[in-house]
């Protein structure tokens, strides 16, 4: 089966020096100083924390030390595995961008498909139920 939108970062030496320091369920924070809430190595027995366009550098993969692919954070954010995301995998942030939303910014945008057929099924029902109370 051909996986859509599962490539590895390359990541650089001290990248990775960083995520090896990073223990399951902790965060980069824990141990050194950081920006935000990036690095955090998922624990496997523990819901995910929120997905947000930033997740290429967010979240560690709980045993392999690497950050997580776009098909994993779709995976957490309940796409279906035959769901591609299009355009450029990875940008920088520097204020030359040229891409405007990248895989990893569609994934963390995204309402969470599970999320958004529960809510519309909500509305329905409220709807229809009204509209029988009439």
């Amino acid at each position: 089966m051909d996986i859509k939108n599962h490539q590895r970062t390359a990541h650089a030496p001290s990248t990775i020096a960083k995520i090896q320091a990073v223990a399951i369920g902790g965060k980069l924070s824990d141990i050194a100083q950081t920006f935000g809430s990036t690095y955090r190595r998922l624990d496997p027995d523990k819901p995910s924390p929120t997905v947000t366009r930033s997740g290429y550098r967010d979240f560690i993969h709980p045993f392999e030390d690497r950050m997580l692919t776009v098909r994993e954070l779709a995976c957490l954010q309940t796409f279906p595995l035959d769901w591609e995301f299009l355009g450029t995998r990875l940008d920088s942030y520097s204020s030359k961008r040229v891409v405007t939303m990248t895989q990893f910014g569609q994934v963390g945008n995204a309402v969470p498909p599970v999320l958004a057929k529960a809510v519309a099924i909500a509305i329905m029902e409220q709807f229809f139920k009204e509209n029988l109370d009439e």
